[in-house]
């Protein structure tokens, strides 16, 4: 884990870099320094959804074998992006290339609910245990690489993308109960299980249950038009590409089940409002939808250090949220 933060962090510095150099590259060229300018941009904003952790009945079945539901209904954050492009998109056509960070605040997102479908079961399919947690957002953070293309069309703008998006979760289900009735999958004896029932007992359940993490890398293209009126620009954009998941889930008891998950589909619709105070400061509003498809893969069960089993094209994972923030953006410009 501390070694992908260290990877993201250089990745960071090494694009900030590159921009500072490509700024001092052109700085012989008053035509250049007078067409691009550095903008920085300050957030608040929330993301409101679920994150899914899912595993299947076996390679090539859709039936789920379990499912949790971990709720961020929300979580906020803080973000910074810093951003180079065209002082006037409106005006002329040219590149531009952005870096993006947000950071959760840790808090109480929800609940995390746990599904099980065990088989045999005298009525086969039938969901047979269940269980409640809340869900504490521990840490997230949600970086974001944008490259593109800007081409003035009559009277608006057209953004051509190609974008890297890496997104953190670290959730601790908490405390709830569970809900398991005569169903328990470690006694052979209480084989073929019942049908889960509302009536089964709940056992409360105190401290640390399951903890997750997901570590989501999505690659995207996509288009954005943008809409100059006045002192409102209005953009309306939608991006799709590849999902890859790499995720671990601690169990209490020592167990510990790794997912690498490599087929998967993302997409992401975008809308945007912002008000120019002046030629150097906006404000805006920004929303986007974010649905990560089921992303399948492999996993790998370990007690300890110790692997258990391994199977092939029987997990997976899922993401879907709304987004909000407000923004405050400044423009370098030279006057």
């Amino acid at each position: 884990m501390n070694h992908s933060r260290k990877s993201i962090a250089t990745f960071a510095i090494l694009v900030i870099i590159l921009l500072c150099g490509s700024i001092s590259a052109g700085a012989e060229s008053p035509s250049f320094t007078d067409k691009y300018c550095f903008s920085l941009s300050s957030s608040i904003g929330f993301l409101y959804g679920t994150s899914y952790e899912i595993a299947y009945q076996g390679s090539g079945n859709n039936n789920y074998l379990s499912e949790l539901q971990w709720e961020i209904k929300p979580f906020i954050y803080l973000g910074l992006n810093l951003d180079f492009g065209l002082i006037k998109p409106s005006d002329d056509y040219g590149f531009f290339i952005g870096l993006g960070l947000k950071v959760a605040i840790p808090m109480e997102t929800g609940i995390m609910e746990d599904r099980d479908w065990i088989e045999p079961c005298t009525k086969p399919g039938s969901l047979t245990n269940f269980s409640s947690h809340e869900n504490h957002t521990k840490a997230s953070f949600l970086v974001n690489l944008e490259t593109g293309y800007s081409i003035p069309v009559w009277k608006l703008i057209l953004r051509l993308f190609l974008n890297f998006d890496y997104m953190y979760f670290s959730f601790e289900g908490r405390n709830g109960y569970t809900q398991h009735g005569p169903n328990d999958p470690n006694d052979e004896s209480a084989f073929p299980l019942k049908p889960w029932d509302s009536a089964f007992g709940q056992i409360p359940w105190n401290g640390l249950a399951i903890s997750y993490t997901q570590h989501w890398l999505l690659f995207n293209a996509g288009i954005e038009a943008v809409f100059p009126i006045n002192k409102f620009t209005l953009s309306a954009g939608f991006f799709i590409g590849p999902s890859i998941c790499f995720a671990a889930d601690h169990h209490k008891g020592g167990y510990t089940f790794i997912d690498t998950l490599y087929k998967g589909l993302a997409i992401k619709p975008k809308l945007n409002v912002f008000f120019s105070l002046s030629d150097k400061c906006d404000i805006g509003i920004t929303t986007a939808y974010h649905h990560i498809f089921e992303t399948r893969g492999d996993t790998t069960q370990k007690i300890g250090s110790y692997t258990v089993q391994q199977s092939m094209d029987q997990a997976g994972a899922a993401f879907k949220a709304f987004e909000g923030s407000f923004v405050v953006r400044y423009r370098f410009i030279k006057k």
